[in-house]
Parts: C-alpha cells; structure tokens; sequence
C-alpha cells in the first residue's frame, strides 16, 4: 500500500492532453494511486480539452473558476459549465470542456478507475 501524500498543485508543470494544459496530480506514476486519477486544468479562453471517451470509467467536472462548456454524448449536447458546478460522466459517454469565457477556466477532474482515454472523437 502507497502511504499517504501531499501534493502542491501549483508547484507541478501542466502538460498538453488531449489537446489541452493539464496537471496530473494523482495517478499510478505520481503517487502509486491504483483505482482513481485526478488531475487539474487551466484553460486560457478558447482552450479546451477535444472529446473524448474512457470505456470503462467514470469522470468528475468540478470547475473551480470560470465558464464555458461541456460537450456530452453522442449528439454532443453543449451544457454550459460554471464556478462551483459538477458533472458527473457515466463510463462510454463522449466528453470534452472548452472555456467560453474571457478568464481562465480551471476544472479538476476524477476518473475511476483511472484508466487513459482509448479514443479521441476529434
């Protein structure tokens, strides 16, 4: 068993995913996390993350700071996203955030299992 960690988000570099900045904070490679990853992006107006799916897992939006949207499903309905809002995502359902607004769009997302995307849809 992994012992228990504490990380600084602000002191960790963002890296491109899926088309867009985003601080992986916990998964297997950082912390040994076996069942969960969580990460954390900020998005400049117009970025985003491109849809995407994970087969097998489930996701978590919680958008820190900021707006924008959030496109769901197959016929991927646009649902507009705000500070303080939180989208759940069942497994196999396409997904992807951009920021439509004219701040930064700071989003923290869990994914359990913690399995990668197997497909981009973009």
């Amino acid at each position: 068993m992994s012992p228990a960690k504490v990380v600084r988000v602000d002191e960790l570099g963002a890296v491109q995913v899926l088309g867009g900045p985003l601080k992986s904070v916990f998964n297997p490679k950082t912390v040994g996390a076996k069942f969960l990853r969580f990460a954390v992006g900020t998005f400049a107006p117009g970025e985003g993350l491109v849809l995407h799916v994970h087969p097998e897992s489930e996701e978590v939006y919680y958008v820190i700071r900021g707006r924008g949207t959030v496109r769901l499903g197959e016929r991927r309905e646009e649902v507009p996203i705000k500070e303080d809002m939180a989208l759940y995502i069942p497994p196999g359902t396409p997904h992807g955030v951009k920021n439509t607004g004219k701040e930064e769009l700071d989003v923290a997302f869990f994914v359990a299992p913690g399995g990668e995307p197997t497909r981009t849809l973009e």
